[in-house]
């Protein structure tokens, strides 16, 4: 029995848009069948539906051997991982946005703290950071903070809310993970997953 941890949400859709795509229809059809199951077994693998930013966690853990995640929860969090494959979808990048271009932007809101942080460290600017969970474009549209930090895909969110890209950063997309025991304990296993889910 292999496990994998996947994205709920928009992550999990690009997944099984994926699936369709490389004829992976009894995957596919598995997961679109699902109302509010969290667990689903198709024949020897077991799909846990998990948030986001859990995915790491349940891998790292090894309660999953292999997980789908975003490159940006990746880079959020830091953990001992096997990082397999880029997978071709959920693309979009880190952005620091505002209402207006700034010299500086002092007070920055964001979900992505650590990263927030390292960069502003990179670039030798001192900032005060507000850790957000929801919707970050909220802060800089009222004034509680000088710009944000968050991920974006097409910009619309930004500029309803009359925000604009400064600063480009980090492209992201889905990559496939797994538990560093799992990998050589499953190797085989675990290659047939990687080989199935290869473009070709």
């Amino acid at each position: 029995m292999i496990t994998i941890a996947l994205s709920k949400g928009r992550q999990l859709k690009d997944f099984i848009n994926y699936l369709d795509s490389i004829q992976l229809t009894e995957w596919s059809a598995a997961l679109k069948s699902v109302s509010r199951e969290l667990v689903v077994l198709i024949e020897d693998i077991r799909f846990l539906l998990v948030k986001g930013e859990d995915v790491p966690v349940y891998v790292e853990e090894g309660i999953a051997d292999l997980g789908i995640t975003g490159s940006d929860v990746l880079f959020e969090q830091k953990r001992t991982l096997n990082n397999l494959m880029n997978l071709p979808f959920g693309y979009c990048h880190f952005a620091l946005a505002s209402k207006h271009p700034q010299n500086e932007y002092p007070i920055v809101a964001t979900k992505y703290v650590h990263y927030t942080q390292r960069y502003f460290d990179t670039i030798m600017q001192p900032v005060k950071i507000i850790a957000l969970k929801g919707s970050v474009e909220l802060a800089a549209t009222i004034d509680m903070a000088d710009a944000i930090m968050d991920i974006v895909q097409s910009g619309t969110t930004l500029r309803e809310n009359g925000l604009s890209e400064q600063v480009r950063l980090d492209e992201i997309n889905a990559r496939l993970i797994s538990n560093k025991h799992a990998y050589f304990s499953k190797y085989e296993e675990i290659q047939k997953i990687i080989n199935v889910l290869k473009v070709n």
